[in-house]
Formats: structure tokens, C-alpha cells, sequence
């Protein structure tokens, strides 16, 4: 497949931040964007203000525990930081195997490899980066392997462009993103993994 169209140098170094390394575009997340945390700090003002954990037992049913707990995360999450991007220098993303193996190979993002999607491969240049890839994809409904194949098609110019007026438009990555429990279930499955391992270290001593 001929790739040559694929120039991140068409975009600046903060649109390069808008796009990750799997697919995602990242300006369309809200974990980017801001605005939950936003809405979440005024919704905590105007009901720990008026005193929810007080009146609402008696306002709506519900048990004073719940609304503390509901009022906890309320401000928990409207402290909480901006994601900068799955590109940002200074930024835990750099553990992201997919990152780290568009980094080996200076892309921007999959779109131009020619293995891409490589979790669809028996091998990969990175089968870290191949098994993570699955899950975003899985999370994502598919939704980051088809803006790679929109990249391959367009280039990332036009790609952004078009990123950016969907988001004008309303959407959010919210809109794609899988109902299923994945990353929580992928988390269960190496924590069992890694204590058979732990188990059998054990019987070896």
C-alpha cells in the first residue's frame, strides 16, 4: 500500500497532540476537552451549597451515604488534571506499548505502517503494542481502526479538519466507546495471571 501521503509535518505540534498513536482522536475526548470536570465543580458548588447530604434523604429517598458518595465524586473529579494528549512529552502515556512502538519507528501514528492493524496479525513489530491495540480497538467499537483507514485515505490535514468539525458539531468520543467492560476484565485477567505465576514461584521455593 502506498503510504508516501501520509506528511505529519501538515499539522502543528499541538494538532500532532490531538491525534493518538492507536487512532483516537483525542480532541474529541472529554478527558482532553475538560468540560465534565467543569460541569461536575459547578454541580458540586450548587448542591453541597444547598446541602444535599441534609435535604436529600428527605427530598428525593435517597440514603445520606449515597449522596455523600455521589458528592465525593463529584469533587474528586472536577479536581482532577486535563489529559494533555497521547502525545504530550511529560505524560504517563509514555507506558503505551502502541506508543512506544510508533516512537520506535517514528510515526505518528498506526495509519502508516504497513502491518497496520497489527493486532489482526499473527506477528507484529511489537506484540505488547499488537495485544494493547486490541483492547483500545475493542473499547472504541472499532472506532480508532477506522480513523486509521480515514488517515491512509485523506491524510491527517484533512483528517483533523473533519475530527474537528464533528466536534463542533457535538460529538464526542463518548459516542463510540464500548458499554462492555474491557479494560476492567483485561485487568482481572492478568491480575489472575500474575498470581498463577506467583503461585508457582512459590511452589518452586
Amino acid at each position: 500500500m502506498e503510504l508516501d501521503n501520509l506528511d505529519p509535518n501538515e499539522l502543528s505540534e499541538s494538532e500532532k497532540h490531538l491525534i493518538a498513536p492507536c487512532g483516537i482522536y483525542c480532541g474529541a475526548c472529554d478527558l482532553f476537552l475538560g468540560n465534565s470536570r467543569n460541569l461536575a465543580k459547578e454541580m458540586y458548588r450548587i448542591l453541597n451549597g444547598f446541602n444535599m447530604a441534609d435535604v436529600g434523604p428527605w427530598a428525593m429517598g435517597i440514603q445520606r451515604e449515597r449522596v455523600v458518595d455521589f458528592l465525593n465524586i463529584l469533587q474528586n473529579w472536577s479536581q482532577g488534571s486535563k489529559c494533555p494528549g497521547c502525545w504530550a512529552g511529560d505524560w504517563e502515556s509514555r507506558s503505551c506499548p502502541v506508543r512506544a512502538c510508533s516512537q520506535q519507528q517514528v510515526f505518528l501514528t498506526c495509519a502508516e505502517c504497513d502491518r497496520m492493524p497489527c493486532n489482526r496479525l499473527e506477528e507484529g513489530p511489537s506484540p505488547e503494542g499488537a495485544a494493547f491495540l486490541e483492547l483500545v480497538t475493542k473499547r472504541y467499537s472499532n472506532w480508532n481502526i477506522v480513523n486509521l483507514e480515514r488517515i491512509r485515505e485523506v491524510g491527517y490535514r484533512r483528517f483533523v479538519d473533519e475530527m474537528q468539525e464533528k466536534v463542533r458539531n457535538g460529538f464526542l468520543t463518548s459516542d463510540v466507546i464500548s458499554r462492555e467492560m474491557v479494560m476492567s476484565e483485561a485487568k482481572e485477567k492478568r491480575k489472575k495471571k500474575t498470581g498463577k505465576r506467583g503461585t508457582r514461584r512459590n511452589r518452586n521455593l
